[in-house]
């Protein structure tokens, strides 16, 4: 169906066409291109992207400077009898949202990293290079269960993608990279 608009004349596909268009477009599009679609505009960055080991050991950092701070906070508790010997451990809950918040507060931050990332000089970054804000982190650190769920290979596929990024960093578009 053509419309004369002008001295312009434009063709409007019916649904049929639209539809195969539509299945054309997207028969060979999977998740993992889906999550990369975002990166598709942003400029080519000169930076050495951090590896698998690097960011694996700040991780192991992190978890005992996080859970070895909140392991002395029970401690003091208990001597001052404030809970109970027999009380049940940190709940797990309350140790994952200090985690999250650690992670969220840390990598927003002017140093753009955690504690275990600044010992091994490693910084998070957006797309284009600069600090991400504090819900990009949220998300970033909410999203690393989909890395993790799947028996970690959202995290192993840091080994295999040339710019170095986990599942969660190609969800929350972002970068790690060494300083």
């Amino acid at each position: 169906m053509n419309i004369l608009h002008g001295d312009i004349s434009y063709r409007i596909p019916n649904y049929r066409h639209r539809r195969k268009y539509i299945l054309y477009r997207f028969r060979n599009f999977n998740v993992l291109q889906r999550l990369k679609h975002k990166s598709t505009n942003a400029p080519i960055l000169s930076v050495e992207y951090a590896g698998f080991g690097s960011r694996v050991i700040a991780a192991l950092i992190d978890i005992t400077l996080v859970f070895g701070v909140l392991y002395l906070l029970e401690k003091i508790l208990i001597a001052f009898n404030i809970i109970a010997v027999d009380a049940i451990p940190f709940p797990f809950g309350i140790a994952v949202i200090i985690w999250i918040l650690y992670n969220s507060l840390f990598e927003s931050s002017f140093y753009q990293a955690t504690i275990g990332k600044l010992v091994l000089r490693v910084k998070v970054i957006d797309l284009y290079g600069k600090r991400i804000s504090f819900w990009n982190a949220f998300g970033r650190c909410i999203s690393t269960i989909f890395s993790l769920l799947p028996f970690g290979f959202g995290v192993w596929y840091i080994t295999t993608d040339s710019k170095k990024q986990a599942w969660h960093d190609l969800i929350a578009g972002t970068y790690v990279i060494k300083k």
